[in-house]
């Protein structure tokens, strides 16, 4: 099957259904199996791994549950999502991005750059590439609004039929009519999070944060664009900050022909911000250095872009 696919290619009729209203009020001695399970590995932390090795024993992405990967426009939201879905597929991870924005041919030209750890992939390469996503990865074809009933029946496919366990919806605003909708946000949130739960796979769902006064602060929960009920529905939410302070300086440098300033060079070029893990005890920062030439978020200040056709950092 193509990796590729769109609506014309599917017949995605009986995945439009609403969901069952099958029975959902069970007898506790139901779960008495795998509550006596957890006893035997009461620390044990389950799920898809970011690609930097620091945050394995602090994040992680479990089936039946929905993420949300908010910034500021220009931010790296998309293109950070890049590198953890190769990171997924190193892992053997089954994924799908939906991106509205960008074409499948431009996705994939932008993560075999960072798979190939360089500027320009030789042609060659592409091989390499595939043979990485072979069986690990889809992207849905539509690119401009969509209606929340396709999308719901997409996702249902891709899990049912495909086996997918991540699926990509990038972004929220094109899958809403109006940005005032706050309505319309909250019911295709929470679409998303029953979807989730029901197919158990996990959801990354990519959103923007209001336009502050100050982008040299990263933002917060507080900052995501539209209604407060977003956050609230959300498992995690994972904000993505370009340090534009940082920029600003080593081009000023430049310019002027002087030394950039210590302090500011060993300072990240972006962070990643955990603000809600609702099934795991930790919330921090995850400071990212940018390999411009991979297009690479790196975990240290070495800048050594990842290897995800070998063994991650």
């Amino acid at each position: 099957m193509s990796v590729i696919f769109s609506s014309d290619d599917a017949d995605f009729a009986e995945y439009y259904a609403d969901a069952e209203p099958a029975a959902r009020v069970h007898s506790a001695s139901t779960w008495a199996d795998q509550l006596a399970s957890l006893s035997d590995n009461p620390l044990q932390i389950k799920g898809a791994k970011l690609p930097w090795s620091r945050t394995h024993d602090h994040i992680r992405f479990r089936p039946g549950e929905t993420t949300g990967w908010v910034g500021i426009n220009g931010s790296g939201k998309s293109q950070l999502l890049g590198n953890v879905v190769l990171g997924f597929a190193a892992q053997q991870e089954r994924s799908c991005i939906a991106s509205f924005e960008m074409t499948p041919l431009n996705t994939l030209a932008r993560m075999r750059r960072q798979a190939a750890m360089c500027e320009a992939p030789a042609r060659s390469f592409t091989d390499r590439f595939m043979r990485l996503l072979d069986g690990k990865m889809w992207l849905y074809d539509q690119q401009g609004q969509v209606e929340p009933k396709m999308l719901y029946a997409v996702i249902r496919y891709c899990a049912r039929v495909l086996k997918i366990q991540h699926m990509v919806v990038d972004s929220l605003m094109k899958c809403v009519r109006g940005e005032d909708d706050r309505n319309g946000e909250k019911d295709f949130v929470g679409m998303l999070c029953t979807l989730a739960r029901d197919e158990n796979i996990h959801i990354h769902v990519v959103h923007h944060v209001r336009k502050g006064d100050n982008e040299d602060k990263p933002p917060t929960k507080w900052d995501v664009k539209g209604s407060g009920t977003i956050v609230d529905q959300l498992d995690q939410l994972m904000i993505v900050w370009r340090n534009k302070a940082k920029e600003r300086a080593i081009a000023a440098a430049a310019a002027t022909g002087k030394q950039l300033d210590d302090e500011v060079r060993d300072k990240p070029d972006a962070m990643l911000c955990c603000e809600k893990n609702r099934n795991g005890e930790w919330e921090g920062r995850i400071p990212l250095w940018y390999h411009r030439e991979s297009l690479q978020y790196t975990g240290d200040s070495r800048c050594k872009p990842l290897n995800f056709l070998g063994s991650l950092e």
